[in-house]
């Protein structure tokens, strides 16, 4: 397959071995746009990729004004572990103050 630098000069280029070339009559001719159209969408989908992992960006798939969500969420998240950790190190200070005969 060969990319068409310039149609003018009938110049084409290999991407594989990266040699410019005058092209020839018998070459075929491919479409570039069917590619770019699956590297815009793969792009679109890395960047939403990439927005997921910052609590203040938009996510790809969300409707507007949900920007503060993941904020919103990770904030109650760690609320609920912070009283599920602080419960079980507290069950553990109770159990070693009954086992040290402290009650």
């Amino acid at each position: 397959m060969k990319i068409q630098i310039s149609p003018e000069t009938e110049l084409v280029m290999d991407p594989l071995t990266s040699v410019i070339s005058k092209q020839k009559p018998t070459a075929q001719h491919r479409s570039m746009i069917a590619l770019i159209k699956k590297l815009d969408e793969a792009e679109r989908a890395v960047d939403g990729l990439v927005d997921a992992l910052a609590p203040d960006k938009p996510l790809l798939n969300s409707w507007r004004g949900r920007e503060k969500t993941s904020f919103g969420a990770g904030f109650i998240t760690n609320i609920f572990y912070g009283m599920i950790a602080g419960l079980i190190v507290a069950g553990i200070f109770l159990i070693a103050i009954y086992l040290a005969g402290g009650v």
